[in-house]
């Protein structure tokens, strides 16, 4: 099984980037349910600790607080992850930690991580900014590349 995890706070305008992308997919592809699934991670940090180890891979979406171009996007593999990308969730758990949780149990998917440098996760709003607004099927399209390796598909 294959999951697709959008983490952030929606809350914050940009920070909220991988819940988006999320609902964006939820929206415009379906998925047999025996291979994908499409979670909101919201900020639910320790909370995905269940579902994680329940995958063979992972795919996190996520914002990326970095001085570069907004709506940059970035791909990792567990093993090239940089510190600065797991920050800290509304519930002050970073989502390294979960995954350090994971590798105590003996279990870790593998990882495949897509970030987009956000413009603005200050703002209490719920629509992203426009260069993040721009980068939501762009992502969505490279989620569906990474599925395709698996041989999987929306459905039609």
């Amino acid at each position: 099984m294959v999951g697709v995890i959008g983490i952030g706070n929606i809350l914050l305008q940009d920070e909220g980037f991988g819940v988006h992308v999320i609902n964006f997919m939820n929206m415009n592809y379906s998925f047999n349910s025996d291979e994908v699934q499409l979670i909101d991670g919201s900020t639910m940090g320790y909370g995905l600790l269940d579902t994680i180890l329940n995958l063979e891979t992972a795919i996190i979406i996520d914002a990326l607080k970095t001085d570069d171009k907004p709506g940059s996007i970035y791909k990792f593999h567990d093993s090239d992850l940089p510190a600065n990308l797991m920050k800290k969730t509304a519930h002050e758990v970073e989502f390294i930690d979960v995954i350090t949780m994971c590798n105590l149990t003996g279990f870790t998917p593998k990882l495949i991580f897509f970030a987009v440098v956000p413009e603005n996760c200050d703002n209490i709003s719920m629509e992203l900014t426009e260069p993040l607004k721009l980068c939501v099927p762009l992502v969505a399209e490279n989620i569906l590349k990474e599925l395709r390796a698996f041989n999987i598909t929306p459905l039609q």
